[in-house]
């Protein structure tokens, strides 16, 4: 019997009537059309012991938290006992951070529909694992002299910045028999070759991706956005009547040039997967400003617009004791999903790829909540869109949230409680040509 299940499903989520989008806060009017459907894609791990979704939908940050335990309980009741909902952060869905969102039913019952159709689907599966490059955008935050953020929106010139994480992580999911279940791609950039000119319902370039990937493969395409805090696409926010929409069509054609390209190297079944587990701990990160005191509160509320700025909704959430999830969905030591609650630096997608106790760590940004920008410390200090406007947590945030991510992983590899065994005290000499070994 074969103890690894999975499962897809699929539905779209577009809106049949006009709505606010979010994503801009100078956007005129709300939508007034489709350019390209909003999906959400549900697949379904089922383990041993667990059964979990890993949920992406495009949205441009997760549903209120009504709306994701209301999910959560419906899963629990078709067997799935964890969710794991990320947002792709298009900047052209409807918004989902206000109490009662009009979309939120329908985000809902999409989900449900979507996570339901995978556990009918539930069969042995095997994943295979691969890279491809994007080179689509810039680190949109350049240093100067003096220690302060200078903001780079736009890079049409393609001038270097760092950091960027240029590598696309592919998972693909095969039946037994090597027929396609889905096909996963991580990778970390804004969806904003359009700007808020744009007034159609659209994923960005997203969309465009999958859909070439899908009818040029036959592998349903899931987007999972990984730490974009910081980067942006070179042709950013292009207004629509200077081509914003072919230029979403042109970035997401790159994209799916290099996922077909590496996904004909990836074996059938290139790794074996353990067992699922999952792990959600809420982590004390607390609040960068002390918003109970009245100055600061006027400087902290007037800097984001006031009580009707895009970000002045967030602050309410914004307590001395703020508590925020990191969840890790893990699938034995093959890879493992590390979602964060916002808009991370991709500094720490980087070091979680290099550091984490698995093949593949994939930090997913718009986790299960939203808590605007997760800088690094350097980046909290220097300033800027996203170092200081446009963020609430504390100074060092996402550092205890990824230790918390790895601690999590590693008990997952080996319980603390679990006995020691005469293998792990085993001493290998290295070799430099046996198979297999790194420098």
């Amino acid at each position: 019997m074969n103890d690894f299940l999975i499962g897809l499903g699929v539905r779209d989520i577009t809106p049949a009537s006009s709505l606010a989008l979010w994503g801009y806060s100078d956007r005129q009017g709300p939508a007034n059309g489709v350019l390209d459907p909003l999906m959400v894609y549900a697949v379904v791990f089922r383990g041993k012991e667990t059964t979990a979704a890993l949920v992406s939908a495009d949205l441009g940050r997760p549903p209120m938290k009504d709306v994701l335990d209301a999910i959560r309980e419906r899963a629990a009741s078709l067997g799935v006992a964890h969710v794991f909902f990320a947002a792709t952060h298009t900047h052209h869905a409807p918004e989902m951070d206000v109490p009662n969102a009009p979309h939120a039913n329908a985000v809902l019952e999409g989900t449900i529909e979507a996570i339901a159709e995978a556990v009918e689907k539930l069969e042995p599966a095997r994943i295979g694992t691969g890279t491809g490059t994007f080179d689509i955008g810039h680190n949109r935050r350049r240093m100067l002299d003096d220690g302060r953020c200078a903001m780079l929106w736009r890079n049409e010139e393609r001038l270097p910045t760092e950091p960027v994480d240029r590598e696309a992580t592919l998972i693909k999911l095969d039946r037994m028999d090597g027929r396609p279940v889905a096909l996963l791609v991580h990778f970390a950039c804004h969806p904003v070759v359009m700007g808020p000119s744009n007034r159609q319902y659209s994923a960005d370039y997203i969309g465009e991706m999958r859909r070439l990937v899908e009818a040029e493969s036959g592998y349903p395409c899931m987007f999972l956005q990984g730490a974009c805090g910081d980067i942006n696409p070179y042709l950013d926010k292009t207004p629509i009547d200077a081509g914003g929409a072919d230029a979403a069509r042109q970035v997401g054609a790159a994209c799916a040039r290099s996922v077909l390209a590496s996904l004909r190297s990836i074996g059938p079944h290139s790794t074996a997967c353990g067992d699922v587990a999952f792990c959600q701990k809420e982590v004390m990160v607390g609040v960068r400003w002390d918003l109970n005191d009245p100055d600061q509160r006027r400087i902290v509320f007037e800097a984001h617009g006031g009580e009707r700025g895009f970000f002045g909704r967030y602050f309410e959430s914004a307590t001395p004791d703020l508590r925020v999830p990191v969840t890790v969905l893990s699938l034995g030591d093959a890879v493992a999903f590390v979602g964060l609650p916002g808009e991370v630096f991709v500094e720490y997608q980087l070091e979680l790829k290099a550091k984490a106790p698995v093949r593949h760590a994939l930090l997913c940004g718009y986790t299960n909540e939203y808590h605007a920008y997760f800088p690094t410390v350097a980046g909290a200090l220097a300033g800027g869109y996203g170092g200081a406007a446009a963020s609430y947590v504390g100074i060092g945030a996402a550092d205890k949230l990824l230790f918390e991510a790895q601690m999590i992983l590693a008990e997952m590899r080996r319980p603390g409680t679990a006995p020691c065994k005469e293998e792990e005290f085993a001493i290998i000499m290295w070799n430099p040509a046996a198979r297999g070994a790194r420098g």
